[in-house]
């Protein structure tokens, strides 16, 4: 591409801005919008040459509670939000509840915001809280998602990172409220890629992407990478980007905005996170450099969010979009399909499969007895019934599957063949089986959430769309690898403007974070979206804070 040409690189960028900020996925992009609006100027620096960041490779999902007089997306009661939050952390963990309310209250603030900007929420209709029937729990309201033509993006659609997990064309939105056999689903699928019709964390991404530097042209500098921040004092007053031809140095007279992701990439996240061994599956960009870059300005890393991986498994020939960077697949929504489980070395299972997050802790189990991860090394098990049915990563219903995937007549032969205690596989087997058929999973309660059931599972199958027995052979077993989706559990401590803090817990002037840079201090447990929203609404209250402070 003539670089002249090219939309993403402007040699006439002014060095001197009032934001700056560092990422041009999510965060980055709507604190940009924000800043703009408020009358700043404004310039993104991304390391990579593509836009949208981690968020284009997620489901797409933004989770919003309510406020007190009903204005919210769900027009529930900030109470019930909370007692839904207080049910998915669980008893006896500490959270600071004045934060967390005050965090509510802002994304409500901030969804309405960027929804007036131009940014297309659509709440997805039937589609319940996670953890629906709960306490405070609601059958639909909180789950947003957006849908945006390609089109509509302008110069700036061929820099979307395209996801390699999710298929765009069809929005949650059709899929949920309509009762599709596959059949048709494909034909919607063909038909939506046909108008490039973006969705899932493409349309999150895109729409983020389209207010951002299309409809308002804030200037964006790809392959710039933040390699510094410029002091004045104690104070952040700029940043170092490394890029093509060189160093540039931005002044930033309000802020500097971080939102360059978290760490999963970097050689020590395996440690960071307790976990025998990780893999990144979020794009090869989240090296923590927004921690390092704040940290030489004085800021605090602090341990925030639950850990939230999940197991994974690199199909052959697979790297990520637009280079050579091998591609780890997280499984994701093959878990919850019929015909399958996933067992450790003594051929057990151990937890729901159909959700991923309930495996967080099982992968983390070490057993001291013997001296070994209690469920690491495991394997994905399914048969041949799953195979002639369901996708796998890139491939369909009815493919060969790669040499890579092991294979056995039988399921001694298949425990054989990968190391698994056959005794233990065939118990374990016959006990799945028995209630499968039935569509109940007595030990983990694999198909019980509404949900799960709905976003995860084959609306063709009963009785239960997560659960069959596993009795077609051949049987396989795919050797899965922990995998991370760019979430941490450290990162920078901020406050309820987005502000870096200190061990001290004083704000570095000019220094504020956003997205999976910044440590979830306010919340406990996993909840679908909420990291999404959670990005784009400390953006919204960093870059307010930014340009209303200024001198």
């Amino acid at each position: 591409m003539d670089r002249a040409a090219d939309p993403a690189v402007d040699p006439a960028v002014d060095p001197v801005v009032d934001v700056l900020c560092v990422g041009g996925g999510l965060g980055g992009l709507a604190a940009a919008v924000r800043a703009h609006d408020l009358g700043a100027d404004v310039l993104v620096a991304e390391r990579s040459g593509m836009v949208g960041g981690v968020a284009a490779y997620s489901g797409g999902f933004v989770w919003v509670g309510a406020d007190d007089d009903g204005g919210g997306q769900a027009g529930d009661s900030l109470s019930a939000t909370e007692s839904y939050l207080d049910h998915v952390q669980g008893e006896g963990r500490p959270v600071d509840r004045e934060a967390r309310r005050a965090y509510l209250r802002r994304a409500v603030e901030a969804t309405r915001y960027y929804g007036e900007a131009g940014i297309p929420f659509e709440v997805i209709r039937g589609c319940p809280d996670l953890y629906h029937p709960a306490p405070g729990s609601t059958e639909e309201g909180r789950l947003l998602e957006c849908v945006v033509p390609g089109e509509s993006l302008g110069a700036w659609r061929d820099r979307l990172r395209p996801s390699p997990y999710y298929e765009t064309g069809v929005s949650r939105n059709d899929l949920y409220a309509h009762a599709l056999d596959r059949g048709k689903l494909e034909r919607l699928r063909e038909e939506g890629a046909e108008r490039d019709l973006l969705t899932h964390g493409s349309g999150l991404s895109g729409a983020f992407v389209r207010a951002a530097l299309t409809e308002r042209g804030v200037p964006c500098l790809l392959d710039h990478r933040a390699v510094d921040l410029v002091m004045d004092g104690d104070a952040v007053a700029g940043a170092v980007l490394e890029g093509p031809d060189g160093r540039v140095t931005v002044q930033a007279r309000r802020g500097v905005v971080i939102a360059a992701g978290g760490y999963g990439g970097a050689a020590d996240a395996a440690e960071l996170e307790d976990v025998p061994a990780l893999v990144e599956s979020a794009p090869p960009v989240v090296d923590g450099d927004g921690l390092l870059l704040a940290q030489r300005a004085g800021a605090a890393t602090v341990r925030g969010a639950d850990p939230f991986f999940s197991v994974g498994f690199r199909f052959p020939g697979e790297v990520h979009p637009g280079g050579d960077v091998p591609l780890h697949r997280p499984l994701l929504e093959h878990l919850g399909l019929p015909h399958s489980m996933i067992v450790n070395r003594d051929g057990e299972r151990f937890g729901d499969e159909s959700y991923y997050g309930a495996l967080i802790g099982a992968l983390r189990r070490y057993d001291g007895r013997r001296k070994r991860w209690a469920n690491h090394p495991c394997w994905f098990v399914a048969d041949d019934e799953f195979r002639r049915r369901y996708r796998l990563g890139p491939y369909g219903p009815g493919d060969p599957w790669p040499d890579e995937v092991i294979r056995g007549g039988s399921p001694r032969e298949l425990a054989e063949a990968a190391g698994i205690d056959p005794g233990g596989l065939r118990s374990t087997l016959d006990r799945f089986n028995e209630h499968a058929a039935r569509g109940e999973d007595v030990d983990f309660g694999r198909g019980t959430l509404p949900f799960i059931r709905r976003a995860y599972g084959d609306p063709d199958h009963a009785p239960n769309p997560n659960l069959g027995p596993l009795t077609t052979p051949p049987y396989y077993a795919l050797p899965l690898s922990i995998v991370g989706f760019g979430m941490g559990t450290l990162g920078l401590w901020i406050d309820g403007d987005g502000r870096v803090l200190r061990r001290d817990g004083v704000a570095v002037a000019g220094l504020y974070a956003t997205g999976n840079a910044a440590a979830t201090k306010e919340l406990r447990g996993y909840v679908t979206g909420l990291a999404n929203a959670r990005n784009y609404t400390y953006a919204y209250a960093a870059a307010s804070h930014a340009v209303a402070s200024a001198g």
